[in-house]
């Protein structure tokens, strides 16, 4: 039976991206102390190395991204049909898995660390610091993970004020701590880690009271041994997380390449790349919250079989993630460089990321599609589109990857950067059209 699906108009989409970009922007905004408090220690190597072990713990963290994008769209489809006993079930798988992975990561990562900072090309200091960075910030990582399938959980209900709270109270916790520990203290970047640890435990604890709260509100019965262990249920989510974790792998590859040959060009260059990063960072998460609006709403829409909302959603949710891609570009271009001299008061890392910024000021012009078409395929759960599209930008990106940097140095690693993003908006546009053409005005389960 078709039900209503959720309304669909800029009140509503704004209901969830407004929190989540908000959110989202608090941890880009957190990224920006962490890059400034760590560009304050005194030396490049320092900033650098808070650089290099951050972003090998987003690699793995943004390999776990299917415990939230699968968790959304399982959540989203359970809320479109009414079902709230599976709602709670999909709740309790992604935590169980949290946990889990949480434990083989961190045995992985611990084992690895030696190998993997030695991809980025640091002198062999920085590499120490980086090293002792991710040891202590490894003790938060069970914690990141549970926070990822709860935020997924309640976005995918459309209830975006709660994750809010979650990630607001970790960020601030997170800020302070930095300041506190890393400067006042002087602990410098084992002060950075600690910090993060301790602001994931937070965030975890908010958002798992939370939940409670809602189910118990709710009078949901807590799911079951049978309902946790539906082998159907649990081979879907399997599937849908395989594929969005070969996406997301791919994804973190470009990234990684990205970095790896921008060490290869130099310390300065490293840690030019590492802050200009941060204005990526900034663009990213303000496009990610219209993209929750999007798998949220569009996700709901299908999964009750109505067509019309699911389109109104798309159209919409479009216009506005392209509209905050334009203002994005902007504020960069006006304001970054009083950002470049606000996050480092290095001359030298000044200059070449003043150099580089035209790129960092493309980047939001370019992506914000890609950001879009993944909230809609998060939604609707349209993960082997995702996986097939991904591969297929990935393999058109390596070439000039591996070419423009010894051709053009600097400008030729940020044009095939760019380049990557360009691929994924063509190839997941296609998908959505082949996809678009074969549905049915019936209620949804998850597709592959």
């Amino acid at each position: 039976m078709t039900r209503a699906g959720p309304a669909v108009d800029s009140r509503a989409i704004w209901r969830i991206a407004g929190p989540m970009s908000l959110s989202n922007l608090s941890v880009a905004a957190l990224g920006a102390v962490d890059t400034g408090v760590a560009g304050h220690l005194g030396s490049a190597g320092s900033l650098a190395a808070a650089a290099i072990g951050g972003q090998l713990l987003s690699y793995f963290v943004w390999c776990c991204g299917f415990l939230r994008m699968g968790t959304t769209g399982l959540s989203a489809g359970a809320a479109g049909r009414g079902d709230r006993p599976e709602g709670a079930a999909v709740l309790g798988r992604g935590l169980a898995l949290a946990l889990g992975l949480s434990a083989l990561l961190g045995l992985a990562l611990a084992v690895t660390l030696p190998w993997l900072l030695a991809l980025f090309g640091p002198a062999p200091a920085v590499r120490d610091l980086a090293a002792g960075y991710v040891l202590i910030r490894l003790a938060g990582l069970p914690a990141a993970l549970a926070v990822l399938a709860l935020v997924g959980w309640f976005v995918g209900r459309g209830e975006a004020g709660l994750p809010l709270v979650m990630i607001l109270a970790t960020n601030l916790v997170n800020a302070g701590l930095d300041l506190l520990l890393a400067l006042h203290l002087g602990l410098g970047l084992d002060g950075l880690a600690i910090a993060s640890a301790v602001a994931d435990w937070t965030g975890c604890l908010i958002g798992l009271a939370a939940a409670l709260r809602t189910l118990t509100h709710e009078r949901t019965p807590r799911p079951g041994r049978r309902a946790l262990l539906d082998w159907p249920a649990i081979a879907r989510m399997a599937r849908i997380n395989g594929d969005i974790f070969v996406r997301t792998l791919l994804l973190i590859g470009g990234f990684a390449l990205f970095m790896s040959l921008a060490g290869r060009l130099g310390t300065t260059q490293l840690a030019a790349t590492a802050l200009l990063l941060t204005f990526f960072s900034m663009a990213s998460q303000g496009l990610d919250g219209m993209a929750y609006a999007a798998e949220s709403l569009a996700g709901r829409a299908l999964a009750a079989g109505d067509l019309a909302g699911f389109d109104r959603a798309v159209r919409m949710t479009g216009i506005w993630t392209a509209a905050l891609g334009v203002l994005a570009a902007l504020i960069f271009a006006l304001a970054g460089p009083l950002l470049i001299a606000t996050l480092t008061d290095l001359d030298e890392v000044r200059r070449v990321a003043g150099d580089l910024l035209p790129y960092v000021v493309a980047l939001p012009l370019i992506a914000w599609a890609c950001f879009w078409l993944d909230g809609v395929f998060i939604g609707v759960t349209w993960s082997g589109a995702m996986r097939d599209a991904m591969l297929i930008a990935f393999a058109i990106h390596l070439g000039p990857a591996l070419v423009l940097p010894d051709m053009m140095g600097a400008d030729g690693l940020w044009i095939a950067f760019l380049g990557l993003f360009a691929a994924r908006d063509l190839a997941m546009a296609g998908w959505y059209l082949a996809r678009r053409r074969r549905l049915s005005p019936q209620p949804q389960r998850s597709s592959i």
